[in-house]
């Protein structure tokens, strides 16, 4: 199976390239601008020299990531993420018999801040191409260096807010429900699939538990913050996926 990836050198990109290939998936990863028509025009055919192929899948995870960032650069964010994800819809269209692409949890108050709101753009646009499906992504652990427990892990977290639950999937885990999804694309009828444990816990809880933090407890909601997350994850579990690393 040839597979087109995006956002190879992201926190999930990168450990889902690995994942598929150990799986004997062929990975090509895209280079250069998701926002250029010209750089999606030279992965027409994933074997140039047999222009009768399309590529098995496309798995679009570039993005411009994180809620606070996105109200400073709304026009920034809209351009990468619903523009990036335009091409990738029409790419996807033509040239590939599946299309997974990134969302986000926070889709579901899309309405709360810029961030939100282009994935949910992009989900409204992907109606449109009937072989693509969403993949709302809950809180991914480790997860990048700017987010909560990679934070927590170098001692840098001075505050936590006691107001938040979050859903917490490790990137193994994501990785498989990814893979999952994919093989499984036919029979699946959902069109925005949630990726997360289908578990809840406060944020405290784990940190006090994980790390042993000591700090500042806040009890507050920060404008454009979801203060629950849980994901929706009935069709994993049809699908025979369950999560195999609880964040406690």
């Amino acid at each position: 199976m040839k597979i087109l990836l995006t956002g190879h050198e992201g926190c999930v990109g990168s450990h889902l390239s690995r994942f598929l290939e150990g799986k004997g998936y062929t990975v090509t990863p895209f280079q250069g601008d998701i926002r250029d028509r010209n750089n999606w025009d030279s992965y027409t055919y994933p074997n140039p020299e047999d222009r009768s192929q399309k590529w098995d899948s496309l798995i679009h995870l570039a993005a411009i990531p994180g809620v606070r960032r996105s109200f400073e650069e709304p026009e920034f964010y809209y351009d990468n993420n619903v523009n990036g994800t335009r091409l990738a819809l029409e790419f996807g269209a033509e040239n590939c018999h599946r299309h997974l692409y990134a969302s986000s949890s926070n889709a579901y108050e899309w309405y709360g801040n810029p961030y939100a709101a282009t994935k949910k753009m992009c989900e409204v646009m992907a109606h449109d191409y009937p072989n693509s499906k969403g993949m709302r992504f809950h809180t991914v652990w480790p997860g990048r260096d700017d987010m909560l427990y990679k934070k927590l892990e170098r001692g840098e977290v001075t505050y936590i807010n006691a107001n938040h639950h979050r859903d917490w999937i490790h990137v193994d885990d994501l990785c498989n429900a990814i893979w999952k999804i994919m093989i499984n694309f036919p029979n699946i009828v959902e069109r925005v699939l949630d990726i997360g444990t289908g578990k809840s816990f406060n944020v405290l809880d784990m940190a006090t538990k994980r790390f042993n933090w000591k700090g500042e407890i806040r009890k507050e909601n920060p404008v454009g913050e979801r203060v629950h997350t849980k994901a929706n994850v009935k069709y994993l579990h049809r699908l025979g996926w369950q999560p195999k690393n609880n964040i406690i």
